[in-house]
């Protein structure tokens, strides 16, 4: 578990955060698929790819910041 103290955090911190973001990611992945296969449905402001790329940068910032 090198990995976890290397980044001061607790087993089940580290599992919430990477699941937080591995299943926010294929939410937001499978909205894109839809919207390729039917382009007449619009993707939410809320999670469109601008809002992703934020996201992941916070997401980025919080990990870094463990270190």
């Amino acid at each position: 578990m090198d990995h976890l103290e290397k980044n001061r955090e607790a087993y089940f911190d580290h599992f919430k955060f990477a699941t937080t973001i591995g299943l926010t990611l294929l939410f937001r992945g499978g909205i894109f698929i839809l919207h390729g296969l039917f382009p007449i449905c619009d993707i939410p402001k809320k999670i469109n790819l601008e809002n992703t790329r934020d996201k992941l940068n916070a997401w980025n910032e919080y990990a870094e910041g463990r270190k």
